[in-house]
């Protein structure tokens, strides 16, 4: 388990996430094992709780297929739906961010955000 000064930081970090990006509605910060760390979210209630432990199992799932191909690891899934988008990336070995936006045209701009985010986060924890 994260010590709760770096479980402080991820929020804050998710936070400015939503703040700098207006077409992220939600983001999760989830452990390898399916723990939810941090969590953010705008007007829409998702449910994140569950969000965060199928987003570990599918980054698990995508390590996988990639190890098998021999293709490198694995640096994020994306699910496309006819309401949105989800991302999910990792942050280092043991964390996990899921982002989701309901604009289909921002995958650019989810990926981009994200990533940094992650970027940022693999940097204090």
């Amino acid at each position: 388990m994260l010590a709760p000064q770096f479980i402080t930081k991820l929020d804050q970090r998710l936070a400015k996430l939503l703040e700098d990006c207006s077409v992220i509605n939600a983001a999760v910060v989830t452990t390898a094992d399916g723990h939810m760390c941090a969590m953010r979210q705008g007007n829409q209630h998702y449910p994140l709780e569950r969000l965060a432990t199928m987003g570990s199992t599918l980054m698990s799932l995508g390590d996988t297929i990639t190890a098998e191909l021999k293709m490198g690891t694995c640096d994020n899934i994306i699910s496309e739906n006819k309401q949105g988008i989800v991302a999910f990336m990792h942050i280092n070995n043991n964390l996990v961010l899921v982002t989701l936006t309901v604009q289909k045209n921002s995958l650019g701009m989810l990926l981009s955000y994200s990533r940094r985010c992650a970027e940022e986060m693999a940097q204090f924890v």
